[in-house]
């Protein structure tokens, strides 16, 4: 009997339900923190649950309480306001504190199964701030025989307590804690007023040369709700070393080779820290005329001449360095030209047409240039001397004499003459005859000369006025007319000079004036009818003279129709006195030859 009494009064010994809570709770300071109980009952009996807050003596004191559907807040705790329970018997807690960082408990009894709880620890977390940075300001001997202090990197506000990490060229360093000449860092952690905590890390470094451009950073790691990790990173920074001068550099930054109007740049370097000054000089008859002194040790000649070739000297002005290192440099420099060539003629030329012309250029540099003649743009001519036989008109014009580097490029000089010729006019050729279909058809012609100095053009007839333009050397006159007979004679143009003209005749062919033969026409087929009448009348005119010199002859007796008739007719000396004769019978011999109008009809031979 005594036993069974004993188990009873054991707490939970007999019960048959478990209440289950998370064994830790995390989240951040100022967010609301839930933290779930959860009972497992075997039946469904009636129960209340409580939950506690343990304090630094592990003491409870209950904060809330919920029974028969409704929960209670106690009064006069730290959670009054903050704190309350749901009907699933979860806890939440309103505006997590750095101060709430403690261990819950959640109790449930059971009416008839007894009384079951479990404890949750709640864990807070706050972010630090950005990382602040604290240098040293001051300049770093690379020559010192032990580690300096570098500068400090502090992480304020942060729970729990964050750790600081050093980056060397974003490379992560591993210093010691402990004091050495090389590298090592001390660290210290400071509890605020807020009970949150700032971390401050200082890191301690031998520099070499080799950090002179080195960037260096600290980042604080910190840890989040979950198990997890960030970092925040400082800004990036510098050291400020110190170190004598060891090797100087003289060097020319322009494009080599250096030409006439080319920029120069000169550079004089020391691999010191802080950078020495430098004074840069030009050696001139034994002598070093100083042409620049600074510390950037960089000088600029815009739009060099030929008088900056000859020998330069640098020199790095570093009193710390020991004797033995050199702190002086040379340099030879060549700036290359060409000259402007020279011509000859030395002036502008006028020479006369068909002549011959010799054109000459003559060039130095600080490599003999190659030379050629251009004209318009384009080369006419490799060479020195430029020869032109029988000049013409369209060799007049402007000459370029270009002088080339054959190993600068770019380095080009040149020098122009303007050649002009003159003499007498040339016309273009064209079109001389055209054929006209009919008198008053218009037609445009056009005369073109060239000459120096500038023609005039005239036509024939003198009536006709031409419309002149002029280009250069060129003259062109353009003249309509319409068409006439008169013009069928010929028209012609005259290009006139003081050195002498040249004409150009045009033919005109006109259609129903010239060229009969090119479309037969009636008036060709009556002109040809006209002229056959005309020698049908004269043949009979002289066939009847004959008849009539017969019949006279025959009346007289001087003609008989036999052969010695015929004889005596041409023997008699009589017939000298035929034709005053004739003369005075004229009406017998038309009666014997005609007859009587009563009589026969005869014919007397």
């Amino acid at each position: 009997m005594d036993l069974l009494l004993l188990l009873a009064l054991l707490p939970g010994c007999l019960c048959s339900f478990s209440v289950e809570v998370p064994p830790v709770v995390e989240v951040e300071i100022g967010k609301n923190a839930i933290i779930h109980c959860k009972p497992a009952f075997s039946g469904s009996p009636k129960y209340t649950s409580e939950w506690f807050v343990l304090d630094e003596n592990d003491d409870l004191r209950r904060i809330t309480f919920f029974g028969d559907g409704r929960q209670v807040t106690d009064p006069d705790t730290e959670y009054s306001d903050r704190a309350k329970v749901k009907s699933d018997l979860t806890l939440e807690i309103k505006g997590v504190r750095l101060s709430d960082e403690k261990q819950f408990l959640c109790r449930v009894n059971a009416v008839n199964e007894g009384t079951q709880e479990a404890k949750a620890a709640l864990k807070v977390y706050d972010s630090p701030e950005t990382p602040e940075l604290s240098l040293n300001l001051g300049i770093l001997s690379v020559t010192e025989s032990f580690s300096s202090e570098i500068g400090t990197c502090i992480s304020r506000n942060a729970y729990p307590a964050p750790t600081i990490e050093w980056y060397k060229n974003h490379q992560l360093l591993t210093p010691l804690t402990e004091k050495n000449p090389d590298v090592y860092m001390s660290s210290r952690t400071i509890t605020e007023s807020s009970g949150l905590l700032t971390v401050s890390s200082t890191l301690f470094l031998r520099p070499t040369k080799m950090d002179t451009d080195a960037v260096f950073s600290c980042k604080v790691v910190y840890s989040i709700p979950g198990g997890g990790v960030r970092r925040m990173e400082s800004q990036e920074f510098n050291l400020t070393l110190h170190y004598y001068t060891e090797n100087v550099k003289f060097e020319i930054l322009s494009p080599l080779p250096i030409k006439e109007g080319d920029d120069l740049i000169f550079r004089c370097a020391g691999d010191g820290h802080p950078p020495p000054s430098y004074i840069i000089s030009k050696l001139k008859d034994d002598n070093e005329m100083e042409i620049y002194s600074g510390v950037e040790g960089v000088l600029k000649v815009l739009n060099v001449s030929r008088e900056y070739t000859g020998s330069y000297h640098c020199q790095a002005m570093d009193f710390d360095s020991p004797p033995e290192v050199v702190l002086t440099q040379e340099l030879d420099l060549v700036v290359n030209y060409v000259d402007t060539p020279s011509l000859l003629p030395k002036e502008d030329t006028t020479v006369n047409l068909g002549a011959d012309l010799q054109l000459t250029c003559r060039g130095d540099g600080t490599v003999t240039p190659q030379l050629h003649w251009k004209k318009d743009g384009a080369i006419v001519f490799e060479g020195s001397r430029y020869k032109i036989r029988n000049i013409s008109y369209s060799q007049s014009g402007v000459y370029t004499c270009e002088a080339v580097s054959s190993n600068i490029p770019g380095l080009t000089k040149e020098k122009d003459i303007t050649i002009t010729v003159e003499g007498i006019p040339q016309l273009k050729p064209g079109t001389d005859t055209f054929e006209v279909a009919a008198e008053g058809d218009t037609l445009s012609l056009t005369c073109s000369a060239v000459g120096h100095p500038l023609p005039e053009i005239m036509w024939n007839p003198p009536e006709l006025k031409g419309a002149q333009s002029v280009s250069g050397m060129n003259v062109m006159s353009k003249v309509s007319v319409k068409v006439s007979s008169k013009l069928a004679k010929g028209v012609s143009c005259v290009a006139k000079n003081v050195h002498g003209s040249n004409e150009r005749n045009f033919t005109l062919n006109i259609g129903n004036v010239i060229d009969t033969s090119s479309a037969p026409s009636q008036e060709q087929s009556s002109g040809g009818s006209s002229t056959a009448i005309i020698a049908v009348v004269v043949c009979v005119l002289l066939l009847l003279l004959v008849v009539a010199l017969f019949y006279f002859l025959q009346k007289r007796g001087k003609l008989t129709c036999g052969g010695s008739e015929k004889k005596s007719l041409t023997q008699d000396p009589a017939s000298a006195e035929l034709a005053p004769e004739l003369k005075s019978d004229k009406r017998p011999e038309q009666h014997g030859l005609i007859g009587s109008p009563g009589g026969s009809r005869s014919i007397e031979c």
